[in-house]
């Protein structure tokens, strides 16, 4: 016989005597096995049955979205703050009840992609009102302590928008004063044109004295004739001084209107700027509750199904102990 052959015959040797040692005291195995489950089955007739009391709600928010882009407080913060139990020793002294002593533990879920909380405790039936008083002091909590942050924060855009505004009273001041200076720049204006047409008619005027002095003296030079052409050279001088003027003055009115032009476009960013924030001041609000405080219908335990399962596992486990325990008393203490 091979060593494998001998091995196989070695466990069926064992396991043939561990089912010899099973069959012989079974009445000890079945009874071990029931009384297991019939502890497991009066703990599930006689133990208090659980209940869930659930509530939802979301952080104190600076915007409509409920995904916690634009949250004043991200979901996360707010669970681990109620989990390690930063509000504990309030709810403790508003109800007068110590919490570690009655298990009440806060389980807080956040549903996938959103910013809200789904926050629930596990009560004796007798404590549904507990409970529910529980969740609201809670929430009443939560949001006393977020009342100064929300408040800055109101006031922050409050302060914002004045600014803004008080930019768009500066810009339209300045927009004011430009358009003066565009009206004194028409009026100048006009002024010079007068000034250069009367300079160019009282030029044509010299030039016709001038042209007839010539004609009548064709030979000679005289005094008025040096004289008028003196007056056409200062005249034009005059008018070219004059003419530069009026560029300057044209250059100067395409500045004015082009700053106005973007004093114009200052002034709509800050109104928009201004609209931006009222919408914003208008979505901060404080902790809001998305589903009241309430008792499921149905208890949450104790788990029958559990219960039965780990019975039927320990009576297993536990009648077997038993019966090699006996086995071995009986054969090993008791014949000595």
């Amino acid at each position: 016989m091979d060593q494998n052959s001998q091995n196989y015959a070695e466990t069926d040797i064992d396991l043939s005597r561990y089912i010899k040692v099973i069959a012989k005291r079974k009445k000890t195995f079945i009874a071990v096995f029931l009384l297991t489950l019939a502890i497991g089955v009066v703990y599930i007739l006689f133990s208090p049955r659980i209940y869930r009391v659930s509530m939802m709600i979301q952080p104190p928010v600076i915007g409509p979205s409920l995904t916690g882009a634009n949250d004043l407080e991200p979901a996360e913060n707010l669970r681990g703050l109620i989990v390690n139990g930063a509000y504990n020793e309030e709810l403790k002294r508003i109800l007068n009840v110590d919490l570690d002593k009655n298990r009440l533990d806060f389980e807080v879920v956040i549903p996938n992609k959103t910013n809200i909380l789904q926050i629930s405790v596990d009560l004796e039936e007798r404590k549904k009102a507990l409970g529910i008083s529980l969740l609201r002091n809670l929430t009443n909590l939560i949001s006393d302590s977020y009342i100064r942050n929300i408040d800055a924060k109101v006031n922050d855009i409050t302060n914002q928008i004045k600014l803004n505004e008080r930019a768009i009273l500066n810009a339209r001041e300045r927009a004011k004063s430009l358009q003066d200076q565009i009206r004194e720049l028409d009026t100048r204006e006009e002024k010079l044109k007068e000034e250069i047409a009367a300079i160019n008619l009282n030029t044509k005027e010299i030039l016709k004295k001038r042209e007839g002095l010539l004609r009548n003296n064709a030979d000679t030079e005289n005094e008025s004739i040096l004289l008028l052409t003196n007056f056409i050279q200062n005249n034009l001088t005059y008018s070219n001084q004059l003419n530069n003027q009026f560029s300057d003055l044209s250059i100067r009115r395409v500045n004015l209107n082009l700053e106005l032009k973007n004093i114009a476009t200052q002034v709509n960013n800050f109104q928009t700027e201004i609209d931006r924030l009222n919408i914003s001041k208008s979505f901060i609000a404080n902790l809001k509750i998305i589903a009241q405080p309430r008792v499921l219908p149905d208890p949450v335990g104790p788990n029958k199904k559990r219960v039965l399962a780990v019975s039927i596992f320990m009576g297993l486990f536990l009648g077997a102990l038993a019966i090699f325990l006996q086995e071995f008393w009986a054969n090993n203490v008791l014949k000595k």
